[in-house]
C-alpha cells in the first residue's frame, strides 16, 4: 500500500515529501512504520476530491460517499466497493435467514455508496430484496418495509428507535425484524436495552466504521455479552481489512484496500485501546479488540443523529463573552425516557464575575437559538422535539480549556 500510494498518488507524494519522508529510502520493512507521517482529515480536506484521488477505468464504477461533517466540515469520498469484514460473514451464517428482504433508512447523500459500494463488496446475497427508505418519512419507510415483509434493516441507533412506532402504526411489527445493522453513531447502554426490547427477535449487529474507509473498521453483535461488559463501545477489529495503531491513545488506521484515496497511519480522531487475543462469548475466534473511547481534541462529538461542535458554542456565546472565559464543559449523556432515547446536557462555563439568574438565562437563549446539532435543527428546535433535555448550566471558576464529554460509560478506561 506504501508503494502504490508513492508510486500513484501526487496528493501522498507531495505530503510525503513536505515531511520528508521517501519510501524507497526511508521504508524497508513494518518496523519503519512510525517514520511516514500522520495523515489527518484536516490534510484530507486541504485538497479537492480529485487531488486526492487515483482513477483507474479497470476499476468499474465509483461511488461517492460523504462524511457527516462532525470534525467541522464534511469529507466527499470515492469508493469502488464496501467490503464486509469476516465477522459479519461468521453472524450471517449463525441466523440463517432463508431470504434476506432488506430496507435501508440512511441519508440519500450516503445512498449510492452504501448500496452501490456495499454490494459490489458482496454486502448481501443473490437474490435479496433490496429497497432504500426515506430517513424524513417514516410512514413512506414503514410501508416499505410492510410491503417487501423486511426482516434486515439497516440505519442509525436512533433511527431504528423511532422508526419502530412507525412499523407498529403501519401493521408491522418489529418483532418480524430477523437481522438490525447499526451504523452512524455510538452505542449506548440505554439504546442497547431500548432496541432489544423493540426488536424481540432480531441479532443486532453494531458497527465502529468511518466515511473514508473501504469497510467497518469494527463489528459486534447481540451474542458479544463479554465485549458490552468491557465496554457498550468495543468491538472486533477487522484486521483483514486495516492495520491498527495507536499513538498516544490516538487511533492510527492503514487500509489494506489500493483505494482511490488510500489511507496510510490516518488518525480518525477517536482514543482506542486495542487488546489482543480476546475471546468473546459470540464463539468468534479470538483476537483483537479495540474499546473506543472519547475524541482525541475533545472539541466534537455525534450522538443519536446529533452533533456537537465547540466552534458552535463559541460563536453563539461571542456575544456574551465579557462575562465569561471561553473555557467550557459539555458533558453529553443518552437515557430513555418515554418510550424514546432523549440527552441530557450539562454545560458548564467558566465565569469571570458571579453569575446571576438573568446570565444564565441569557446563555440558555442563545445556545437554543443559536448552536445547530444537525443540518436543519437548531438545539431549541431539538429540545422542543424532546429529542434533548433541556439543558443543564452550571459555573466553575477552575476550568482550563473547552471540551466536550461523550457519555461516561465511554469513559471509564481513559480517565
Amino acid at each position: 500500500m506504501i508503494f502504490y500510494a508513492w508510486k500513484n498518488s501526487d496528493f501522498y507524494r507531495q505530503f510525503w515529501q513536505t515531511h520528508n519522508f521517501n519510501p524507497e529510502k526511508d521504508f524497508h520493512d513494518i518496523s519503519d512504520l512510525k517514520k511516514i507521517p500522520v495523515l489527518t482529515k484536516t490534510d484530507l480536506l486541504a485538497a479537492t476530491m480529485s487531488e486526492r484521488s487515483i482513477l483507474n477505468s479497470n476499476d468499474g464504477y465509483y461511488f461517492t460517499d460523504i462524511s457527516s461533517g462532525t470534525g467541522g466540515k464534511p469529507l466527499v469520498i470515492l469508493k469502488q466497493y464496501h467490503s464486509m469484514p469476516l465477522y459479519f460473514d461468521y453472524i450471517l451464517d449463525l441466523v440463517k435467514i432463508s431470504r434476506i428482504s432488506f430496507l435501508a433508512l440512511r441519508p440519500t447523500s450516503s445512498a449510492t455508496a452504501f448500496l452501490g459500494a456495499g454490494i459490489a463488496g458482496q454486502f448481501l446475497p443473490r437474490g435479496s430484496i433490496i429497497s432504500l427508505g426515506d430517513v424524513n418519512d417514516f410512514i413512506y419507510s414503514a410501508t416499505i418495509a410492510l410491503n417487501i415483509e423486511a426482516n434486515f434493516l439497516v440505519l442509525r441507533p436512533a433511527t431504528a428507535i423511532s422508526f419502530a412506532a412507525s412499523l407498529e402504526k403501519q401493521g408491522y411489527s418489529p418483532s418480524k425484524i430477523k437481522f438490525l445493522y447499526l451504523s452512524g453513531e455510538p452505542i449506548t447502554l440505554a439504546a442497547i436495552s431500548f432496541l432489544r426490547k423493540v426488536y424481540s427477535n432480531a441479532t443486532i449487529i453494531y458497527t465502529y466504521a468511518m466515511t473514508e474507509g473501504p469497510a467497518s473498521m469494527g463489528i459486534r453483535s447481540s451474542l458479544c455479552t463479554t465485549l458490552e461488559d468491557l465496554s457498550p463501545n468495543a468491538y472486533h477489529l477487522n484486521i483483514r481489512d486495516f492495520f491498527f495503531e495507536t499513538s498516544d491513545k490516538a487511533l492510527l488506521v492503514t487500509s489494506l484496500h489500493e483505494l482511490p484515496t488510500p489511507l496510510i497511519r490516518f488518525k480518525n480522531g477517536d482514543q482506542t485501546i486495542i487488546k489482543d487475543n480476546f475471546q468473546c462469548s459470540c464463539g468468534f475466534p479470538a483476537g483483537k479488540i479495540a474499546i473506543i473511547g472519547p475524541r482525541s481534541g475533545e472539541d466534537s462529538y455525534k450522538i443519536g443523529n446529533f452533533f456537537f461542535q465547540a466552534s458552535e458554542i463559541h460563536k453563539a456565546l461571542a456575544k456574551l463573552n465579557e462575562f465569561f472565559t471561553e473555557n467550557f464543559e459539555l458533558q453529553v449523556e443518552q437515557i430513555a425516557e418515554k418510550d424514546q432515547l432523549v440527552l441530557t446536557l450539562d454545560f458548564t462555563l467558566q465565569t469571570i464575575n458571579n453569575p446571576t439568574p438573568f446570565l444564565t438565562d441569557a446563555i440558555r437563549e442563545v445556545l437554543e437559538r443559536e448552536v445547530r446539532i444537525s443540518r436543519s435543527q437548531t438545539l431549541g428546535d431539538a429540545i422542543g422535539k424532546g429529542y434533548v433535555m433541556p439543558i443543564n448550566i452550571r459555573f466553575s471558576s477552575s476550568l482550563s480549556t473547552s471540551r466536550i464529554l461523550p457519555p461516561q460509560e465511554f469513559m471509564k478506561h481513559f480517565l
